[in-house]
């Protein structure tokens, strides 16, 4: 099994359902509310299984475990369900699947016996969603077809407790649900360590994962500033994305009507480019022309 690589941060749902102490008692609640399995810590064969790379370059939101031969994908959403996740989660088990193979042993004669993979979405965002669904693999091939090929991931939506059975049989994910609950309601950009120290102290005063927020408050505040840069980051990487699309967009635009003998002018007007960007489209026009 690969070594675990620090540089990507844990989040609160990877440490409480994989790395913390009570890790592997959370996850297998979890799992047997998920899967509507009846396991029991000390009757099964449990494993954590980590790569060195995560889903996310930076963050780390995914859990595995192989129990009883089984290996048990588990990955957290709590904004949009990503309809790219089998393929990312096929990604995924391979690295694992690898880690598990030894290099020998993918050129011998006998087949090579490996854990059946299963794949779930803890959905726990406000968008409404269906209390179940899968994604299939196959949704993203060019033609539906009877290719061999499938991966599907379950999509468990924990969104409401009071709909939920996942949640109401399942007391770690509905603490857990709660806290994140809090997490929102008192997030604050300016002084964003000051709101989670804030909102650590309002759930262990309602009773809400006070053990481990009292073992580890400080890396839980640690995990919730990675996981909030991380979302800024990628917010800021789209917006980026979108104007460099919009400009892309304008200089097109801008060469249309420039090929039309339309004054630069009048370009730098319609397209809203600085007229000093629209004479240098049309120069370069002159030279390719010329």
């Amino acid at each position: 099994m690969a070594l675990f690589n620090r540089k990507y941060k844990d989040s609160v749902f990877t440490d409480l359902f994989g790395s913390d102490r009570d890790g592997k008692k959370n996850f297998l609640e979890l799992y047997n509310a998920l899967s509507g399995s009846d396991y029991k810590l000390g009757e099964v064969s449990l494993e954590r299984k980590i790569i060195e790379q995560s889903l996310y370059k930076t963050f780390n939101n995914d859990v595995s475990w192989e129990i009883n031969g089984r290996l048990i994908v588990l990955v957290e959403h709590q904004s949009t369900v990503n309809e790219n996740m089998p393929l990312r989660c096929l990604e995924y088990v391979t690295r694992i699947y690898e880690g598990i193979v030894p290099i020998k042993q993918r050129y011998a004669e006998k087949v090579y016996k490996i854990p059946n993979p299963d794949f779930y979405v803890v959905y726990v965002g406000k968008k409404e969603q269906p209390l179940e669904q899968d994604l299939r693999l196959s949704d993203a091939f060019y033609t539906k077809d009877s290719s061999k090929l499938e991966l599907v991931v379950k999509v468990k939506n924990c969104t409401d407790p009071k709909l939920l059975p996942i949640v109401k049989n399942c007391d770690i994910l509905k603490q857990y649900c709660q806290f994140i609950e809090i997490v929102e309601q008192n997030y604050s950009r300016v002084f964003p360590r000051r709101s989670f120290k804030h909102a650590i102290e309002l759930a262990m005063e309602r009773g809400i994962l006070s053990d481990y927020l009292d073992r580890k408050s400080r890396e839980v505040i640690n995990m919730l500033c990675a996981k909030y840069d991380y979302k800024m980051d990628i917010a800021v990487k789209q917006d980026e994305a979108f104007k460099e699309g919009q400009m892309q967009q304008a200089i097109e635009d801008a060469i249309a009507f420039l090929k039309e003998k339309v004054s630069p002018e009048k370009v730098a007007k319609c397209v809203k480019l600085p007229l000093e960007k629209v004479l240098e489209l049309q120069s370069q026009l002159s030279n390719t022309n010329s």
